[in-house]
């Protein structure tokens, strides 16, 4: 099991603010990223040598997510 790594940079003025979670695994990154007025991005690294490589990436808008939570009641 991995650890998260959470890295928050502060970019105003100039760009909105983010969050970064990071999950890195032997073989596989997931990073999930929080703008400031913008979509939550989930991406995923993974690399199995000569078994391939690459990364995909998938952006949920922040309001269905808290209605998602929302309505698991929490």
């Amino acid at each position: 099991m991995s650890d998260l790594k959470i890295e928050k940079h502060k970019w105003q003025p100039n760009f909105p603010d983010e969050t970064w979670i990071t999950d890195e695994g032997k073989q596989r990154t997931f990073t999930i990223t929080l703008n400031q007025g913008g979509n939550i991005e989930i991406e995923c690294d993974w690399d199995y040598g000569y078994g391939g490589r690459g990364t995909e990436r998938t952006e949920i808008p922040i309001e269905q997510l808290k209605e998602l939570i929302k309505e698991l009641g929490m």
